[in-house]
């Protein structure tokens, strides 16, 4: 009798089978259209039965979603690699939001879909917590991009410190956000305008000093 397959065994080929499908089901979208392209036929290009797609993916903007977060953690990989340490917070986050126009301008096709299924399953993803990392990882995603920036801009003064990163970093990405989705649904806007703009409001609104200035108000009577 075969030795029954070990946990993390199983998790790594679940993952590989996560993967796959959720690469097939692109190429598919590609070539064909997102609307046009059917739960069964990703099941037989996939080489899997149909039963088992389900259970793996609800939907396709699940599938969808599952590729959108493989190539969010790639590409957070290599940014954070090319970031350059030494120069201003200002320049370090346009090159970001540079990375994130020409990323999002291949991609814009899938990107309502994507943020149609983030939507609706928001509440289980805040019950479960999101994504995690240890204390020292790398960023995973583009919210941990900023969070790690902005707390390298804290410690050398040019940001403010009595917001925390993670707090200031959640407010930028709000920001990226409202402007993407801006982008996204009204015809003739520029990405690259859209977040010049949020950028010169974040860095306007979390410059150093700004927390003096808050601490002398709630001193005032």
């Amino acid at each position: 009798m075969p030795a029954p397959e070990l946990p993390g065994r199983r998790e790594r080929r679940r993952a590989q089978t996560l993967d796959h499908v959720a690469a097939t089901a692109m190429r598919l979208f590609e070539s064909q259209g997102y609307d046009a392209t059917t739960m069964e036929q990703i099941a037989q290009q996939s080489d899997l039965a149909k039963g088992t797609l389900y259970n793996h993916f609800p939907t396709k903007d699940a599938i969808l979603a599952h590729w959108v977060h493989l190539k969010l953690a790639d590409d957070t990989q290599r940014l954070h690699a090319a970031i350059d340490w030494q120069a201003g917070f200002g320049e370090q986050l346009s090159h970001l939001l540079e990375a994130s126009t020409e990323w999002t301008g291949q991609h814009r096709d899938h990107l309502l879909d994507y943020f149609r299924f983030r939507f609706l399953n928001i509440e289980s993803e805040l019950q479960g917590g999101g994504a995690k990392s240890n204390s020292g990882d790398l960023p995973r995603d583009l919210i941990g991009l900023f969070d790690a920036l902005i707390a390298a801009a804290q410690k050398n003064g040019t940001l403010r410190t009595d917001v925390s990163s993670a707090h200031l970093a959640s407010l930028l990405h709000h920001l990226y956000f409202g402007a993407l989705m801006r982008w996204l649904t009204l015809p003739g806007l520029v990405l690259r305008e859209q977040f010049a703009v949020i950028a010169d409001l974040f860095i306007t609104g979390a410059q150093a000093g700004k927390d003096a200035k808050a601490a002398r108000r709630k001193q005032q009577p």
